[in-house]
């Protein structure tokens, strides 16, 4: 992993992660306004100092960190300082037990809806307005290689080889693969970049692939065509933007899936990012241009909104699944019992974040 630099690395990291998390935040905060529900505090940043405004009963600002945000709604917490893990006093419990289980559901998971929604608005707009990277059959000509030397210009649409037709560069593999090194083959192309659609033809003659090492005992020549797949981007239509866009939440979910998979659970966690990872990445997507920073986001997004939705206390899908177990038991659980679940829950997500934090600073100092 490339790193784009230190500062800049670190803006785009907190800008990044600050707007997510403040997007979620703020589901939770219209939720609970929606729902009647008193809101005494709704801040961009981390808890600490602050500089803030109060109108109404809700005090708004900016923390002296301003990394996330935090939305305080006393009669579903509390008001202590250990109120994210259960901890309140008889007298805010009663108040809790006062609030429709349905209320406390809608509240808990508005911040997940908010994330997701965002997501598949910033998707749909990104591969509506500005598109996306796909492979149509255009290809580059390697240096030196077999296309080069036939003449094949750079940038031109391959349309077919010894008559099959060619649709993208999985073709362009699978048709070279079942030929030998020394064959000709007939390459007809399009050179779109000139303007000129008329489709010519060049001859090929295949080589060995010039990474294989031909003093091995178990040499075997490999075709090699010489070209590489060179991605052309693509405006999608909104309907097609939007299914697309869901197909992105069905992805992200069953990677997200896959942590509790024994068999892809170490490739997954592998391939996970953390804070470090996400600051190198917005940075390198903000480098890029403001729609591929986008695109960042609204994927980011769409992880922050699920995994919030796993069934681990302190997170809101683990808050969801104790509200399911006190209506589904007819009384509320022992505070002890949220307690002892939320620390473990919360060690095990420490836990994980240590691990994949490790494995990006690993990444970087390759």
């Amino acid at each position: 992993m490339s790193s784009p630099g230190f500062i800049p690395s670190l803006i785009w990291g907190v800008i990044t992660i600050s707007l997510l998390v403040f997007v979620h935040e703020g589901g939770h905060y219209l939720a609970a306004r929606l729902c009647g529900l008193e809101v005494s505090e709704f801040m961009l940043g981390l808890p600490g100092p602050k500089l803030s405004w109060k109108r109404g009963n809700t005090l708004y600002g900016v923390t002296a960190i301003p990394f996330g945000g935090y939305c305080r709604i006393p009669a579903l917490e509390g008001s202590g300082p250990a109120a994210e893990l259960g901890v309140m006093t008889e007298e805010e419990r009663a108040v809790y037990a006062s609030v429709p289980m349905w209320k406390r559901v809608v509240v808990l998971l508005a911040g997940v809806v908010t994330n997701l929604l965002l997501a598949i608005v910033v998707l749909t707009l990104a591969l509506t307005l500005w598109g996306q990277y796909v492979d149509r059959g255009f290809v580059s000509p390697a240096p030196g290689g077999p296309a080069a030397a036939a003449g094949l210009p750079d940038g031109v649409q391959l349309l077919s080889i010894d008559g099959v037709g060619i649709s993208d560069f999985n073709d362009i593999v699978a048709v070279v693969e079942t030929r030998e090194a020394g064959d000709v083959v007939e390459v007809r192309y399009r050179d779109e970049e000139t303007g000129d659609e008329t489709a010519k033809t060049a001859m090929v003659t295949l080589t060995a692939y010039p990474d294989d090492d031909p003093t091995s005992s178990v040499y075997q020549p490999r075709p090699y065509l010489g070209v590489s797949p060179r991605y052309v981007r693509e405006r999608q239509p909104v309907l097609v933007a939007i299914a697309q866009s869901f197909d992105y939440l069905r992805l992200t979910a069953q990677g997200i899936l896959n942590l509790f998979n024994p068999m892809t659970f170490r490739q997954t966690i592998g391939e996970s990012a953390s804070v470090v990872g996400i600051a190198i990445i917005a940075a390198e997507a903000a480098k890029n241009g403001p729609w591929e920073y986008a695109t960042l986001v609204a994927v980011i997004s769409l992880s922050l909104g699920l995994m919030n939705l796993l069934p681990i206390p302190p997170l809101d899908g683990g808050k969801i699944l104790m509200e399911l177990i006190q209506k589904a038991t007819g009384r509320p659980l022992k505070q002890g019992l949220v307690i002892g679940v939320s620390m473990a829950g919360l060690v095990l997500l420490v836990g994980f974040m240590i691990f994949v934090t490790y494995n990006d600073i690993a990444r970087l100092l390759q």
